[in-house]
């Protein structure tokens, strides 16, 4: 039986980022004063990401905004690991209704093959962020499912060009985002109850873009870019498309083939990251 989290945690924490976080005020005084304002709509978030298992498609991180105002969350809603697609397709409407905002940021399979693996999540989280942004949200404090922070930057510059992590500027639209605290939590998505929104709001987002990909035989509608069994033997008969990730190793997949689908990649337009939002519904 599914764990079915509360809202208690959020709504602690939210109490501690209106304790930490002074109302953002016209014309602030010191240095010090600007550094310690914050917007005037206090806010937190849970994160969490799908995709990162695939083989091909995107990698995509959903963040899901709470203020306390909100209410209650759908009936059932948990770890998108843990309902059916079916499921989480009927609670998505009412889900992307609940919470104060949310949106869904992907990196490609170009950008994760370009840039690694958690370079792409935080590309991603960092998009879905700006879209946050535009409506006006700037969560003081995030719940990030998992045990490693991939959505601080690393500290170091000089790791930071090494690990090839991109360079990401803020659209002139965007208000300014400070760095919100991250708070990492294990097995979040069957605790907190906004990471779990993140995490259905991602997972169906991801779905429903990997179905609706053009589709020469490789069977995305029902695989998701995942390696199943039809999936590996579609590779063999087909190849490599633009839309799999080519520094993975795939097993019984050859090194001709993989440098078949590299050339093949070169030769055509790059794929367009995509942004889903409440503001796209």
């Amino acid at each position: 039986m599914a764990t079915v989290p509360t809202r208690d945690l959020e709504l602690s924490l939210l109490e501690r980022a209106r304790a930490l976080f002074k109302p953002l005020t016209a014309n602030p005084t010191s240095t010090q004063e600007t550094e310690n304002l914050a917007p005037t709509r206090i806010c937190i978030a849970g994160i969490d990401e799908v995709g990162r298992g695939a083989i091909a498609g995107p990698l995509a991180v959903g963040i899901a905004v709470i203020d306390g105002g909100e209410g209650e969350p759908p009936a059932g809603l948990t770890d998108s690991k843990q309902l059916t697609a079916k499921r989480r397709e009927a609670m998505f409407e009412e889900l992307a209704a609940w919470p104060a905002a949310w949106a869904v940021g992907t990196a490609t399979a170009t950008e994760i093959d370009k840039e690694g693996l958690t370079p792409a999540l935080r590309l991603a989280a960092f998009r879905a962020l700006d879209a946050l942004a535009k409506s006006g949200y700037n969560p003081q404090i995030v719940l990030l499912d998992g045990s490693f922070d991939y959505l601080t930057p690393p500290s170091d510059l000089f790791s930071a060009t090494d690990s090839g992590f991109p360079s990401l500027p803020i659209a002139d639209s965007c208000p300014p985002r400070t760095s919100p605290k991250v708070t990492t939590l294990v097995k979040g998505d069957a605790k907190s109850v906004v990471i779990a929104a993140a995490s259905v709001l991602a997972k169906v987002s991801r779905d429903r873009l990997m179905s609706d990909l053009a589709d020469p035989g490789y069977g995305w509608a029902k695989n998701k870019g995942y390696a199943s069994a039809q999936h590996m033997a579609a590779i063999s008969q087909l190849g490599l498309d633009s839309y799999h990730r080519l520094s993975w190793t795939l097993q019984g997949v050859s090194s001709a083939t993989v440098a078949q689908a590299w050339n093949n990649r070169r030769e055509r337009p790059a794929q367009s990251p995509q942004v889903f939002s409440t503001q796209k519904g």
